[in-house]
This record gives structure tokens, sequence and C-alpha cells, in this order.
């Protein structure tokens, strides 16, 4: 891990304490609607790029069994996997295109080196949605291509797509101004899969745990994926293990104390 004076700090948002609505009444699994206390935290502004990436690969993160859970460590050696899938493909390559082809096991390592973690699907939807009861990240207006990398009706405009660039959909940008969280790439979460809410009973910084090797749930829809998943409430979930093009993250701060 690194030292934690050396965290990256300078491209994160500082959310703020308070409360939002949670869910939605689109989808089952995203039932009960409630009220949700957040703590304050920090997040990336952006998703983990490439660029930001390769400094993992290339300090030898993945022969570093210290920044793995076992579980993702044995995974990882046994597969004699060293770097994200489609880190040889120019489609998703690029330095200001999200890291993808990273296993959750990739993407909570990667974390772990930079003193951070992921975010809890609360943290998540709050940072995306915040408190004006928004649809997507940018607000209720309808999505476009001008708006988001997606696939309108689950339908590619083409075989050959590509990832964007971070910064390319100036428009999509979260209530507490976060880029890219609708399309692109969905995003890792620290919660394993749940069917409802209906076992939050707290209504307090929620999570979801269980086994770290069950599916994880995933945010934000991508390239592959229709409007409906764009929605700022719209959830998904993949085993740990899943190395697709489908997938990027970001991380978190929970201590904001260290970035004061």
């Amino acid at each position: 891990m690194k030292d934690q004076l050396e965290v990256r700090l300078n491209d994160m948002i500082i959310i703020p304490a308070g409360e939002f609505t949670m869910g939605s009444d689109q989808s089952p699994d995203e039932q009960p609607v409630r009220k949700v206390k957040m703590s304050a935290f920090a997040i990336d502004r952006v998703p983990v790029t490439n660029k930001h990436y390769r400094e993992f690969v290339e300090v030898g993160g993945y022969r570093q069994p210290d920044f793995w859970p076992p579980e993702g460590w044995d995974y990882i050696q046994a597969f004699d996997i060293r770097y994200p899938n489609y880190w040889n493909d120019d489609h998703f390559n690029q330095d200001d295109q999200p890291v993808t082809g990273v296993s959750w096991w990739e993407a909570i390592a990667y974390a772990t080196y930079m003193g951070k973690t992921l975010p809890t699907e609360a943290q998540w939807e709050y940072a995306c949605k915040g408190t004006d009861g928004r649809k997507y990240p940018w607000g209720n207006e309808e999505p476009t291509p001008e708006y988001a990398n997606y696939a309108i009706d689950c339908d590619p405009f083409d075989l050959d797509r590509s990832a964007t660039s971070i910064y390319k959909h100036s428009k999509n940008v979260s209530f507490f101004g976060c880029l890219d969280m609708a399309g692109n790439m969905a995003e890792w979460c620290l919660d394993n899969a749940s069917i409802h809410y209906e076992w939050d009973q707290s209504c307090t910084n929620p999570v979801y745990i269980t086994e770290k090797t069950e599916d994880h749930i995933v945010r934000g829809g991508c390239g592959l994926h229709n409007e409906d998943f764009l929605r700022c409430t719209s959830r998904d979930y993949y085993p740990p293990s899943m190395r697709d093009n489908l997938v990027g993250f970001r991380c978190v701060i929970n201590d904001v104390r260290r970035i004061k």
C-alpha cells in the first residue's frame, strides 16, 4: 500500500454527509425506496483510466500478494494474470479511456495499492444522484449519444465498438461533479449482489457484504447497455472474476480527515 501521505487526492471530490433518497420505483431490485443517511467520503472525480492503472502494473502490483484478497491472489496466480484484459487492444487501452477487463479482484487490489477502497453502491448512487432526485447523472433530460457512450436498445452502432475518453461527454457530470458515471463502463462496487434493499434496516451508510467470491454490484451501465442502465439507480451484478470490456471502477476514501 502507498504511504498515507502519498495517496493521490488531487482529483477526488469530497461528498458531504447528508441524506438522499436511494432507489426508485422503476424496478423491483431498486426497492424499497427510502431515505438513507450518509457519512462524508471522497470519491474519484473520474473513473480509473489506463494511464492511472499503468502505474500499478509497472510497479509489480500483480506480483505482490499484499494488495490482494487471498481469493483474488489465488485467482490471478491460477490463470497467470499480469495485466487487465484488453490491455493491448487499441479500442480500450488509450490513456484517457477507463481501464476495463479488470475483475473485482483487480479493482480492489488497485484501490488497496492507492490507499483507497471501492465505493459502496450507496456511496456510488449518492455521488451520482445527489439530493435533487434526478434520473440520470446530468439531470432528467433523456439520454442521447451526446450525453454518454451507450447502446440504444442494447444494439451498438457497430460490433467494432470502442471505449470513449472519460472527457468526451461534457454533459455527463453528476450532481456532485463526477464525470462519466453513466455509460462507457459500468463500475464495480464493494457490495455483493442483493435482489432488493429489504436487508437494509438501519438506512445509514448501507452496505451488503456476504462473501468476496460471490457476485458484486456494478453501477452505471456501459457501451453495450441501453438507456435504462444509465439511470442513477440502475443496478447490475457480475462474478468477481469477470474480465469483460463492460466494467471499470473508481475509488473512494472513507476517512475524510485524510484529505483536509
